[in-house]
């Protein structure tokens, strides 16, 4: 009798799993980020990690049904944790042809303009950005763009973070600073240093991604494309850039 039962309910509990959406069933995903300022970075009040595209990947996220955890890194051991562990992703970076084989994509998920800053008493004017090729110019270790203007000729010097960039410029240490022109901005403000320094000349406009596990489902990756865009189009990507004043 028990057997008779098990079997009349087993097809039905396994019709049950079956259907199950396969969102339940995926493991956590790890996000990485940098801290980049306003795109990824901690709140130093609350702890807490925000800014326009974390806030943005965790909603991509939410309405995938995906379950996630957040911390913050460093660059190169965000790259390396994101390349060797599966269901890890990495937050806000440049897609480069370096790059491209590594990983799995997802964006682009915001433009961003980038530039050369300057001590505001220097007396180097630039007509454009090749102007500065004789100068030396901050970047830092693992950086895409610093790692580029390096083979293009640039005089590129490399700090092991970002955010010794305005010390050293205003110390005339360096000449120029190449950065993204709104976490440039914040990130003088912080340090006290944004009186000391002025916009020389555009760079470029950087599109950055999500960067996830090589191993990562292709149909997650689409999903999460999928509703990159919708965010895009219905209005959430505004709200959030105005939160943060980068719109």
């Amino acid at each position: 009798m028990f057997t008779t039962k098990l079997t009349t309910v087993l097809p039905g509990v396994i019709c049950m799993l079956s259907s199950i959406p396969a969102s339940v069933h995926a493991e956590n995903i790890k996000l990485l980020i940098q801290e980049f300022t306003p795109f990824t970075y901690t709140n130093p009040k609350t702890a807490q990690i925000e800014g326009v595209l974390s806030d943005k990947i965790q909603e991509i996220m939410k309405r995938a049904g995906a379950s996630t955890s957040i911390k913050s890194t460093s660059l190169a051991r965000a790259l390396q944790t994101t390349q060797n562990e599966e269901n890890t992703c990495m937050i806000g970076l440049r897609r480069t042809p370096e790059r491209e084989s590594s990983f799995k994509w997802v964006g682009p998920l915001i433009f961003d303009d980038w530039v050369l800053y300057s001590k505001k008493d220097s007396t180097v004017k630039l007509k454009n950005f090749e102007d500065a090729k004789p100068y030396r110019i901050g970047s830092y270790k693992n950086a895409a763009t610093g790692l580029q203007l390096t083979e293009q000729g640039y005089k590129i010097e490399f700090a092991n973070e970002d955010d010794e960039n305005p010390r050293l410029l205003v110390n005339s240490r360096i000449d120029f600073w190449v950065v993204s022109e709104l976490h440039g901005m914040y990130m003088a403000q912080q340090q006290g240093y944004w009186k000391d320094l002025q916009r020389a000349v555009k760079y470029k406009t950087i599109e950055l991604y999500m960067l996830c596990h090589p191993a990562m489902e292709k149909n997650r990756i689409a999903q999460f494309n999928r509703y990159n865009k919708e965010l895009d189009s219905d209005g959430t990507m505004d709200k959030i850039s105005h939160k943060y004043g980068a719109r």
